[in-house]
Parts: structure tokens; C-alpha cells; sequence
């Protein structure tokens, strides 16, 4: 049962070091990288609940299988490092630590305020390139800091849409329920067409384009009425990519 333990909590932590990487390529987009990042991370944190329970000790499990040398990705999103340690090496205590990166979030947030909201996975990266001095930050440190501030009432925070993709709201939306729909149809990939909201939702067309052009009017998604694509309007606040023009580029 170790060994099977051990083996499994190894595999999980080389597979989430993996997909980090590809999502750093851009092979890998934003929704699948949140869901399949989340799955791989309560795999972890289950398997060395599993540990623990028959006496094995973590970390010398972490040190005996150079963990930290061979998965630094891995090492930094499940934060397996002591933040005690963290927080005396940077100077900084707990609340100054999230403050920091607080000012990083509000940062990132208003340099992108005119997209509505942005993917949770886009904005951690982003947050975590403005911040090369904090060797050791982690992806959940980035999520504590967003509810902190979100806390404040400085940006609305993180939601959850349909499917499961999480964003950030930048800036207050309110939206209908026919719009949030809408940007619903939309999260999985970054953008939809005037033919799949007809399609999806089982609206005429007259509505489905009233709808996308008030989304449009909000600085949330972008018209690109190009006869190759049918009409398709693309919301760059869900993508990591974005042509030079402003516009999200898809998936491929």
C-alpha cells in the first residue's frame, strides 16, 4: 500500500508539473488548465492525506524523490513549501506577503478593467510575471489574495460560470440573465458565434444579436462579422492569447 501510495502521489505531481508547462506554451487553454490543475491538486493533497494516515512522513517522501529539483512547477502551485519559511526569507509577515501581491492583483486588474473580467488561470500568471522578487508564490497565494482584495471592495472577485470556469470580476457587471448566458456559451473557448447562441440558447436571431452587440457596447466582447466566420464575437477577458488587434485568439 506505500509503494502503490507513493507512486500514485509521484505520477500526480509530474503530470501537474507537465501541464503547467504546456500551459505556459499556450497548448494547453485556459478552461482545461483550470479544471484539469484543480483535479491533479486534490489528487495530491488526498494522496498525502493518505500518507499521513499510515505514518508515512511527507517530507521525506518530497526530499527522497527530489521533488522540488525535478517539479518546480508543481512545487509552486501546490505551495509545498513551509510559508512560514516564505514570509521570514522575504521579510515579510503574512498580512504584508498578501498585501504585496494585492497591489500586483490591482495592477493587473486595471490595465485589463475594460474587459469586465478576466480567467482566474490568466490572471494568476499574469500576477505572478509582475512579481519575480517572490521566488516562492504560489497559485493558491494568488487565489488569497484576490478574495483579500475582493474583500475590500476593490474588485468584485472571483466567480464561477457555468461549466466550471472561474474568472475575476475586474469591475462591477451587471449583467441580464440573457447576457450572462451568453458569456457562459462563451468561457470554454473565448468566444461564440450569432448561429450558436441562435442554436443554443433557441432565440431568433434578432435577439441573439441584440444581446451580443449590448455584451459589445459593455467592453466585454468584440464583433468580428468577417463572412468566414460567420459572425463571431469573441470576449477577450477569457483568453490568455490576444492577436495584436485586441481581439482573442481561439484555440487550435
Amino acid at each position: 500500500m506505500q509503494e502503490r501510495l507513493q507512486s500514485e502521489l509521484f505520477a500526480s505531481i509530474a503530470t501537474l508539473d507537465q501541464l503547467k508547462k504546456m500551459f505556459d506554451m499556450g497548448i494547453v487553454d485556459i478552461g482545461s488548465y483550470q479544471r484539469e490543475s484543480e483535479a491533479l491538486a486534490s489528487e495530491v493533497k488526498a494522496n498525502i492525506a493518505d500518507l499521513k494516515r499510515i505514518g508515512l512522513d511527507f517530507g521525506t517522501f518530497i526530499q527522497t524523490e527530489r521533488v522540488a529539483e525535478r517539479f518546480p512547477d508543481a512545487v509552486m502551485l501546490l505551495d509545498l513549501s513551509r510559508r512560514e519559511n516564505r514570509f521570514r526569507g522575504d521579510n515579510m509577515t503574512m498580512d504584508e506577503y498578501y498585501d504585496h501581491i494585492g497591489l500586483a492583483i490591482l495592477d493587473v486588474a486595471t490595465a485589463h478593467a475594460s474587459k469586465g473580467l478576466m480567467g482566474l488561470a490568466e490572471l494568476i500568471v499574469e500576477v505572478v510575471k509582475r512579481m519575480p522578487e517572490l521566488k516562492a508564490i504560489s497559485y493558491s497565494d494568488v487565489i488569497e489574495a484576490v478574495n483579500r482584495v475582493a474583500e475590500h471592495g476593490l474588485i468584485p472577485g472571483i466567480r464561477t460560470l457555468r461549466g466550471g470556469v472561474k474568472v475575476v470580476e475586474l469591475r462591477p457587471l451587471e449583467l441580464r440573465r440573457d447576457q450572462a448566458d451568453v458569456v457562459n456559451l462563451a468561457a470554454s473557448k473565448g468566444y461564440v458565434s450569432v448561429e450558436e447562441v441562435m442554436m443554443l440558447m433557441k432565440w431568433s436571431e434578432d435577439h441573439a444579436r441584440q444581446v451580443l452587440s449590448s455584451l459589445v457596447d459593455a467592453g466585454m466582447a468584440v464583433a468580428d462579422i468577417r463572412f468566414s466566420t460567420g459572425g463571431r464575437y469573441y470576449f477577450p477577458g477569457l483568453r490568455a492569447r490576444e492577436s495584436s488587434d485586441g481581439r482573442a485568439t481561439p484555440s487550435r
